[in-house]
């Protein structure tokens, strides 16, 4: 029985000795590394199919267009809130993700964390500038989410109002270049989002010289493939151990979210470490575990009972969600086939 190569901060946590020595036997050749955190989502915008006509010049243009499809919007708001959010934590489940920040959503807990320690001011477009004078911790926005100099030029004029200098996590941040990121407490680059919407997205490379980068998804209204799409899309932009601590160390660091019983085991393909880890695909994630607990089982090991049950890629996951009742309640609404596809995962 060969141990999981660990990818990850040195010593690997004493959870993988006790799960190599009870379950390794079955694992094969595989990796381990912290369980991801994935900085930037919208969870209840998750029923929808990636949405619009692009390319745009910035949001406003794909918001009007959005919004123009009221048969689309009427059918998915008709769906529960609570309902939808459920949906977006079975997508970051699936996906390897054990903690996610939900922006403009609630903190809570289940077989993924929901992290939201800030302050949600939306993007220069849509918030007056007194709400800096508001709420504690960090504020998070979406900034310089466009091409154009006219999108740059809303949000560093947008960041002038910060009197007080409170710490600001820019999401998106395209049309930013150079020193405009020293401004920020941290970049949340969402790569898959901006290439879809705008064909571009932010220079990572340069923001890394000034702050954290951070990884987002964001919602599949406007990023189609998976996380793990998104970062074969992002690698090469910036270092891999760069590129992976934004989905772990710096991005724990950020959200101060210690989690050391969080991890996730999943296939070996390659023998470089960087290689084996973001060739990964959802069917390939054997064991996702959160606080201790696993939330996600392959078919090949012994899941809890009661856990749901999907097909990603051929093959069996066992899910701490009610994935069937989920699924009837979405059926009057959805096409819950194209939805799970989305996901990487078709229903049993």
């Amino acid at each position: 029985m060969t141990a999981p190569l660990w990818i990850g901060p040195a010593p690997a946590p004493p959870l993988l000795t006790e799960l190599t020595a009870s379950h390794g036997a079955l694992w094969g050749e595989c990796i381990a590394f912290p369980g991801l955190i994935n900085s930037h989502d919208h969870l209840v915008f998750n029923c929808y199919p990636p949405t619009g006509a692009p390319p745009y010049d910035d949001f406003l243009g794909w918001s009007r267009d959005v919004q123009a499809d009221r048969e689309l919007i009427r059918r998915i708001e008709a769906i529960p809130a609570a309902l939808r959010r459920q949906v977006g934590l079975l997508k970051n489940l699936l996906w390897g993700v054990t903690a996610v920040v939900d922006h403009g959503g609630a903190p809570g807990d289940g077989p993924i964390g929901v992290l939201a320690p800030y302050q949600d001011l939306h993007s220069p477009e849509l918030a007056s500038p007194w709400r800096w004078l508001g709420g504690l911790g960090p504020a998070v926005l979406h900034l310089a989410e466009g091409v154009t100099a006219d999108s740059r030029r809303r949000a560093l004029d947008f960041l002038r109002e910060n009197l007080f200098r409170r710490r600001v996590a820019g999401v998106h941040g395209v049309s930013l270049a150079g020193e405009d990121f020293r401004r920020l407490a941290a970049l949340i680059w969402c790569p898959a989002s901006n290439l879809f919407l705008f064909g571009r997205t932010a220079d990572a490379s340069a923001a890394l010289r000034h702050t954290p980068v951070l990884f987002g998804t964001d919602a599949t209204i406007s990023a189609p493939g998976t996380l793990w799409d998104h970062l074969r899309q992002a690698r090469g932009r910036i270092p891999d151990t760069a590129l992976f601590d934004s989905l772990t160390g710096a991005a724990s660091r950020f959200w101060r979210h210690a989690a050391p019983n969080d991890l996730v085991i999943a296939r070996r393909h390659a023998v470089d470490r960087w290689d084996a880890f973001f060739a990964l695909t959802p069917a390939d994630i054997l064991l996702v575990v959160r606080a201790g607990r696993p939330v996600l089982v392959d078919g090949d090991l012994d899941a809890p009972s009661g856990y749901g049950r999907l097909t990603v890629g051929g093959r069996i996951k066992h899910v701490d969600l009610a994935v069937a009742e989920m699924l009837a309640a979405l059926a009057p609404q959805l096409d819950t086939a194209a939805l799970l596809d989305r996901f990487g995962a078709v229903a049993e």
